[in-house]
């Protein structure tokens, strides 16, 4: 269990007004010369355990030209054939916990996310990313529980998450600000409060643009906002992140433009989230504005009179 022997100060949550997403091969030192406000990597240079990132390597990270903040990305709904915790002679139905082999993404397999044999290789991969002291965890594959072998296991998803959360932010020295962001199914915040006030704030694909420079359509971008709308007015960090896939200029500028006016904060990139991409006219500004009242609310102590807005960055 953590120990509050210190305060911890990092950027607030609802400081971010820019993020980048970097999953397959990230490397920390080209992050780390951009002004990033978030990233999200992978916990390990190329997946592996033996490419697993040190303590020393995110704190790097995290204070390198600009204060940001980092979170690790947790599959939680497909397990992954590279990572460490995949055993020889694994296939779909052994153990019988793996139902099938994403078609889209070779290696990945759907599963029953249920299963006390899962929860505990998931636990045991948070441990890893708690070691590393990342500020949170990006959980992706929350779209699981539609899946037809999940049919009435909606509930079971969200309990995951929780479940997630309480744990990281007991064994955190962060606590309560630990960061919880989940991807897609932002549906699920309309139907389980509990889960909306759990989470710091959502990523969603393809609000704008599917893969590859295809324009969602005007009434699926209206259902999704109307989502994403109570988590940037209801979740912990009042955070919400798009991520749409494109290369054509006017999809991009759409993209953020459309995003910005709804207040989330957007990023446009390739599919495969393997590279850093900097889109022109997009350059990221590292803006921190804090007070003491700011630093209060956030991490629950008492520090004097509230100052003037300055620019100082906290560590």
């Amino acid at each position: 269990m953590r120990t509050q022997t210190s305060v911890v100060r990092r950027r607030l949550w609802t400081s971010i007004h820019n993020w980048v997403y970097w999953i397959d091969g990230p490397r920390l030192d080209e992050i780390g010369r951009t002004n990033f406000e978030l990233a999200v990597v992978d916990y390990s240079s190329d997946a592996s355990e033996r490419g697993e990132f040190t303590r020393q390597q995110i704190d790097f990270l995290r204070h390198a030209r600009c204060e940001r903040r980092v979170l690790a990305y947790l599959s939680i709904g497909e397990a992954e054939r590279h990572r460490y915790y995949w055993q020889p002679g694994w296939r779909p139905g052994n153990p019988d916990w793996i139902i099938a082999e994403d078609r889209e993404w070779p290696g990945d397999h759907v599963i029953k996310y249920w299963e006390p044999a899962w929860r505990r290789i998931v636990f045991a991969y948070l441990d890893r990313i708690l070691a590393q002291d990342f500020d949170g965890v990006y959980l992706d594959w929350i779209v699981t529980y539609t899946e037809p072998h999940a049919v009435g296991r909606e509930r079971d998803m969200v309990n995951l998450v929780l479940e997630i959360a309480r744990y990281a932010r007991a064994h955190s020295r962060l606590g309560d600000d630990f960061g919880i962001v989940v991807q897609n199914a932002e549906e699920l915040g309309a139907r389980h409060p509990d889960y909306l006030e759990c989470v710091t704030g959502i990523a969603r694909e393809e609000a704008y643009v599917r893969a590859t420079n295809r324009p969602t359509s005007p009434e699926e971008r209206q259902r999704i906002e109307g989502y994403l709308d109570r988590f940037r007015e209801r979740s912990r960090g009042q955070l919400v992140l798009t991520v749409d896939y494109a290369d054509k200029r006017t999809l991009i500028n759409d993209a953020y433009a459309r995003a910005r006016l709804k207040g989330y904060v957007p990023y446009v990139t390739d599919v495969r989230l393997n590279r850093l991409r900097i889109n022109p006219g997009y350059e990221p500004i590292c803006t921190v504005s804090y007070t003491r009242a700011d630093i209060q609310r956030q991490h629950g102590y008492r520090s004097g009179p509230a100052s003037a807005r300055h620019s100082s960055h906290w560590g």
